[in-house]
């Protein structure tokens, strides 16, 4: 199986990448390594830098399944550019979804985001309840999910709407609230906490990366 990863030197893209070597995938990997590149080489391995809003026709050709990771993340970063976030996020998906018409890729699974449901008052978010997105960064992945879905015709597509990510990864991430909160126990021996009431549901990375194989893998 030969798999195209969009930001695959990311945090959870490296990750996901080593674990897909180790199950024998071909991995394609299309990065702008705005934050470097942690993967060693491997045999099974090829690693293109671009940017995903140019990215070339070539990149899709004897794709199986495609990965969508490549995304301006979080609140902070969308709100600094949010024009370039529309830009990145929605706009470069749409030309990225044609090419995959044109090349009949299988599969396409789209990394989105659990805070696509804002904020609830149930105390169980599930598909069923509405999308109510309350920041730019929200907006972009909710409607990023429309964009996709219009395509379930042409090939397979899976949304993931992960929680907050944790856990380490070799390209890692220090801004999220449980790593955040470890470095600072590793470093300066005491963890400042932000309020202390707050509620936010978190996600292991290894169990993303499970997630993420399980529908390269099984598909339903």
């Amino acid at each position: 199986m030969k798999i195209l990863i969009l930001g695959g030197c990311g945090y959870i893209g490296t990750v996901l990448t080593n674990d897909l070597l180790k199950e024998n995938c071909k991995v394609l990997i299309y990065d702008n390594q705005w934050f470097g590149n942690y993967l060693k080489p491997h045999n099974n391995l090829k690693i293109v830098k671009g940017d995903i809003r140019n990215i070339e026709d070539k990149i899709f050709k004897n794709i199986d399944t495609v990965i969508h990771l490549a995304n301006i993340a979080n609140d902070p970063s969308v709100d600094l550019n949010p024009t370039l976030s529309w830009e990145v996020n929605v706009l470069s998906l749409l030309n990225i979804l044609e090419k995959c018409k044109k090349y009949r890729i299988k599969h396409f699974i789209y990394s989105s985001s659990g805070s696509v449901y804002g904020v609830k008052k149930e105390k169980k978010v599930t598909e069923n309840l509405d999308l109510v997105p309350i920041s730019t960064y929200n907006k972009t992945k909710m409607i990023a999910e429309r964009i996709m879905l219009s395509f379930n015709n042409n090939f397979l597509c899976h949304g993931i709407r992960p929680a907050t990510v944790c856990g380490y990864s070799p390209r890692m991430r220090l801004d999220v609230s449980v790593n955040n909160l470890t470095i600072q126990a590793l470093i300066k021996k005491e963890i400042k906490v932000f309020g202390g009431k707050q509620i936010r549901p978190n996600v292991h990375i290894k169990d993303i990366s499970r997630i993420f194989q399980h529908f390269v893998f099984k598909k339903k």
